[in-house]
């Protein structure tokens, strides 16, 4: 672990989120929304380079719970790429691979249940709320190398309400890979503007399987302060003192999913914590293997799936082409990170 500064203030983090659903407490809430469902099952085709629209939603409103499968029974096609609009934007906010975006890394699903994403038997959920004032389009863009014909069933749950005609937070998300990671550091996600970040996926492949990969401090810079968040990646991810057998777990905050021949899966949801930024925000990770004191930089394979709120819509972080996104472990790309 390098030596920045581990600050003890998280007086930066704040100790809640006005946009997430109901708690236990105010579940009694009667409020001004009246709630909707787009759903349907049926055969979706979209060749190779086009796009299908899952739905098309008039605000003002939020939506509450979005959950799709299709009948590869989760071994989606990596080619699919769920874009988001909010508003009026032609630019999505939101470009993820679909596998990847409910943390099916590689659309490699594991089975986990956690506060905000969740895959079971084959169906990925999402209970991120998502504002919006005017409009919200859902749409899946075939950016692979064969056209899609698959039996698709999905869902989308909202509540339309005057109240959110005025809300400016919307949801954004980035999608980063480093293969490999360089200067021993990976970017998990960066913001200009006013919002806060809520968490996301990582996956880390490592060169040497034997050796614990994971000494790498998570970084923050916020408002032009820069502190370390967490000290190892496992203190990140929700336990501490791991090595390479670290065994799979998850809560409704953080979890370790997969650990299988080098590949580690990890969550982390800032659930009670947001890191709320006025200006902007970096969030880093370290990439540190243990050889000893100290520890060394590496250059593993990263991959990470980033959330956060901020006001008004901006377009997402550009996506890797397909073919950059298949490359192997290791295959050097210039473009990524």
């Amino acid at each position: 672990m390098k030596t920045l500064p581990l600050l003890a203030s998280v007086a930066l983090l704040a100790t809640s989120s006005p946009l997430l659903a109901e708690t236990v407490a105010d579940i009694f809430r009667i409020t001004g929304g009246s709630s909707t469902t787009r759903a349907n099952f049926h055969p979706v085709e979209i060749p190779k380079g086009g796009e299908h629209v899952l739905a098309d939603l008039e605000g003002p409103g939020k939506i509450t719970y979005f959950y799709i499968t299709d009948d590869t029974v989760g071994k989606w096609y990596p080619g699919l790429v769920l874009k988001i609009h909010w508003d009026e934007s032609k630019d999505p906010s939101i470009e993820i691979p679909l596998a990847d975006f409910f943390g099916a890394i590689g659309g490699r699903a594991t089975v986990y249940e956690s506060s905000f994403m969740q895959v079971n038997q084959a169906c990925f959920m999402c209970y991120l709320p998502m504002p919006f004032s005017k409009r919200a389009r859902f749409v899946l863009h075939n950016d692979g190398d064969r056209d899609y014909r698959q039996k698709v069933a999905y869902g989308i749950d909202s509540e339309q309400d005057p109240a959110f005609a005025q809300e400016k937070s919307r949801l954004h998300a980035s999608w980063r890979r480093g293969n490999p990671v360089k200067g021993g550091r990976h970017l998990l996600m960066e913001a200009e503007g006013r919002g806060h970040y809520v968490g996301g996926f990582l996956q880390a492949v490592s060169r040497q399987h034997h050796i614990w990969f994971g000494e790498g401090d998570t970084i923050f810079t916020i408002d032009g302060r820069t502190f370390v968040h967490s000290p190892g990646t496992e203190d990140e991810y929700g336990s501490c003192w791991a090595s390479p057998a670290w065994p799979t777990y998850n809560t409704s905050v953080c979890g370790h999913v997969l650990n299988d021949n080098g590949a580690n899966r990890m969550y982390r949801w800032y659930l009670a914590n947001p890191a709320r930024f006025q200006k902007g925000i970096k969030v880093e990770i370290q990439n540190q293997h243990l050889n000893g004191t100290p520890t060394s930089e590496d250059a593993d394979d990263y991959t990470s799936v980033a959330f956060w709120y901020q006001e008004d819509s901006r377009k997402a972080t550009p996506l890797p082409s397909f073919e950059e996104r298949q490359l192997p472990s290791f295959d050097v790309n210039e473009k990524s990170d």
